[in-house]
């Protein structure tokens, strides 16, 4: 082979193999219980159950288990209205996005934590709502 395309291809295999790697990073974020992390991608989201005024069960599709958030404060009106909105650009729902709770309340809330939990423990919040 020539030098030419002996460089091509080795830079070729390590920009697919940097590629793989950053793949698995971002898979790897917020996949052992008790890991948190910034956002989730909504696509993935199958429910959103409200536990209580500070408490989000996220549901996620498939086998993607289960995600809890928790709110910096007490969101007054969320357990009542059961449900929130957001507004995003990027398809996700992350740490930074405000919900806002259901009319007629309209509180703000803002996401202190996304933390992943297992079948035992969404099974838990589920009871206590």
């Amino acid at each position: 082979m020539t030098t030419t395309v002996t460089r091509y291809l080795i830079a070729t295999f390590a920009a697919l193999a940097s590629g793989v790697l950053a793949a698995a990073a971002v898979k790897a974020e917020g996949e052992n219980v008790g890991d948190t992390q910034q956002c989730i991608r909504l696509q993935y989201i199958d429910s959103t159950p409200v536990i209580d005024n500070q408490t989000i069960l996220v549901k996620m599709k498939g086998k993607g288990g289960y995600k809890r958030i928790d709110l910096l404060n007490k969101c007054s009106g969320l357990k009542i209205q059961g449900g929130f909105g957001h507004s995003t650009s990027i398809n996700q729902l992350c740490k930074s996005d405000p919900l806002v709770v259901l009319e007629p309340v309209g509180s703000t809330c803002l996401i202190d934590k996304i933390v992943t939990i297992d079948k035992a423990e969404a099974k838990a919040l589920l009871a206590k709502k």
